[in-house]
C-alpha cells in the first residue's frame, strides 16, 4: 500500500513539473525531441509537434532535405516556430536535426539546439505574426566587452521588419534559448516607433542569413516558399 502511495506521489510531482516547464516554454525545451514524419500521410509542410493552452511548436518540413536512401541518416538544419498564444506571435529559429530514413515513406527525426555554452547555433531569428508573416527581425549576440576579455555580455535585438530604424535591445543573463518565449515577445512593446521614416537604416539580419537559413515566405494555411 505504501509503495503504491509513493508511486502516486512521484507521478504527481512529475506531472506538476511537466506542467510548469511547458507553461514557460523556452527554445531549449526542444532538445532531443523525437518524432516521425510519414511523407505519404503528411500533406502539410507545417507540422505541430508540441501544443498546449499557452504555446505551440511548429516544425517546418523541407521535403528537399529528405531525399536520401532508406536506412541512411543525416544531420541537417531545420526551421522551428515557437508560437505564443498569449501574444499571437512566434519566434522562427534555426536548429539542428538528426534524420534517419526508416522505411519507404517514414523518417525519424531528433531535434537538437546545436548551441554550445552561450553561443547559439544560428543567432539570427524572425518574429512572425499569427499568420506566420515576417514581422520583426531578431538577433542574439554573445561577445566579450572591449575593455575586458574576461567579461561577456548577452543581448537580443528586435527590429521592425518594415522600418529597420525601429528596434530595441534586451540584456540577457544566459543563452537566448533559455529565455521564456513570452518574456522575449513582451519586449516588442518597447520598440521605439517615433523615429523619422526618412532615415535610412540597415536590416539586422544579413541577406545571406535570410537567403540560406529561412524560407522566403511561410503560408500558415498553405506551402512554404524557398528562395532559388
Amino acid at each position: 500500500m505504501e509503495l503504491k502511495q509513493l508511486n502516486k506521489v512521484k507521478a504527481l510531482i512529475a506531472f506538476l513539473i511537466g506542467i510548469n516547464v511547458f507553461s514557460q516554454m523556452k527554445m531549449a525545451d526542444i532538445q532531443n525531441k523525437k518524432f516521425s514524419v510519414d511523407l505519404k500521410k503528411e500533406k502539410s509542410n507545417i507540422i505541430k509537434i508540441l501544443d498546449n493552452n499557452d504555446y505551440s511548436v511548429f516544425y517546418i518540413l523541407d521535403r528537399r532535405r529528405l531525399d536520401f536512401d532508406k536506412g541512411r541518416g543525416t544531420v541537417d538544419m531545420v526551421n522551428l516556430i515557437f508560437f505564443s498564444k498569449k501574444y499571437n506571435k512566434g519566434i522562427l529559429a534555426v536548429f539542428k536535426q538528426g534524420i534517419v530514413h526508416k522505411n519507404k515513406f517514414v523518417y525519424n527525426i531528433r531535434l537538437d539546439t546545436g548551441s554550445i555554452d552561450n553561443y547559439m547555433f544560428i543567432p539570427s531569428m524572425i518574429i512572425v505574426d499569427g499568420d506566420f508573416n515576417y514581422e520583426y527581425l531578431m538577433e542574439y549576440r554573445y561577445m566579450h566587452l572591449p575593455y575586458d576579455n574576461n567579461i561577456y555580455t548577452s543581448t537580443i535585438t528586435i527590429q521592425n521588419n518594415k522600418n529597420y530604424c525601429h528596434f530595441t535591445h534586451i540584456d540577457l543573463k544566459n543563452n537566448a534559448i533559455y529565455e521564456d518565449i513570452d518574456d522575449i515577445l513582451s519586449n516588442i512593446s518597447k520598440i521605439n516607433i517615433n523615429e523619422s521614416k526618412s532615415k535610412e537604416c540597415n536590416p539586422l539580419i544579413s541577406d545571406d542569413d535570410l537567403k540560406y537559413f529561412f524560407p522566403k515566405r511561410i503560408d500558415k494555411n498553405g506551402p512554404v516558399y524557398y528562395k532559388k
